[in-house]
């Protein structure tokens, strides 16, 4: 019988600093960490809420940092965002939670993933 898990991530991201550097980095930057369904969502703000979730995503299953293309970032009719991990990973995934928030100038995303 496989043991379960629960794996967590999370990061917070300088909004003010990320805009600043989608600036400079461009649409290079933008194609290089967002896929096309998180693009929609342009404001600084909301991609550095996205960005955030992908780096607890990545915290919390040990994926290799530069894979931000290999996990998207939706929402839910009501909202609420959820995670899409297209990279092979060594966990079987029992369930995997996200929640995302914006104050003071800050992004903060928490990840949890149940495997086994």
């Amino acid at each position: 019988m496989s043991q379960i898990k629960i794996l967590t991530g999370i990061d917070i991201v300088d909004i003010g600093r990320f805009e600043k550097a989608l600036k400079e980095g461009g649409e290079r930057l933008l194609s290089r960490m967002f896929l096309p369904s998180e693009r929609s969502k342009i404001s600084g703000q909301h991609l550095a809420g996205i960005f955030a979730a992908k780096e607890a995503v990545v915290k919390a299953l040990s994926i290799t940092r530069e894979s931000w293309l290999l996990i998207e970032i939706l929402n839910e009719p009501s909202g609420k965002p959820r995670a899409v991990v297209h990279a092979d990973i060594s966990y079987d995934v029992i369930g995997c939670d996200i929640s995302i928030a914006h104050d003071g100038g800050t992004a903060i995303a928490n990840c949890v993933v149940l495997v086994s």
